[in-house]
């Protein structure tokens, strides 16, 4: 199955393994914070350069992941264990969510400690508009 990945330049910072939404302005993408955003996909773990503890700065290419399956990194706060419905958070970090009305985008593969990497597969869109 061929998968298409658009090309997009970042319009602010993105981390690695960040959930990555559109932005206002065409072909440009930034962290998800919300799980009302329209999610694009998850940015790789590369760096910009090796100095950087960035995936993409303001203008830079994003990388995202080509596949369904994906690696995010859990929020700084709460751990996610395997099954839990996800969100973006905070620079596109990944949170479990229970709240009424949330649309989650991803599931959880595998229980992550707060701050880890983990596995989760993306769900097909399910956004009212």
């Amino acid at each position: 199955m061929l998968q298409f990945s658009p090309n997009l330049v970042a319009s602010g910072d993105i981390n690695p393994y960040a959930i990555v939404k559109m932005s206002t302005t065409a072909f440009t993408g930034s962290a998800s914070t919300a799980a009302a955003d329209y999610v694009v996909g998850a940015a790789d773990g590369s760096t910009r350069r090796f100095d950087s503890a960035l995936h993409a700065a303001a203008g830079d290419p994003i990388s995202l992941q080509p596949s369904n399956c994906v690696q995010l990194k859990c929020n700084g706060s709460t751990a996610i264990a395997a099954g839990d419905a996800v969100k973006a958070t905070t620079a596109g970090a990944a949170v479990a969510t229970t709240t009424s009305g949330d649309v989650p985008l991803f599931v959880a593969l595998e229980a992550a400690s707060v701050g880890a990497i983990f596995w989760a597969y993306r769900l097909p869109a399910t956004k009212a508009i």
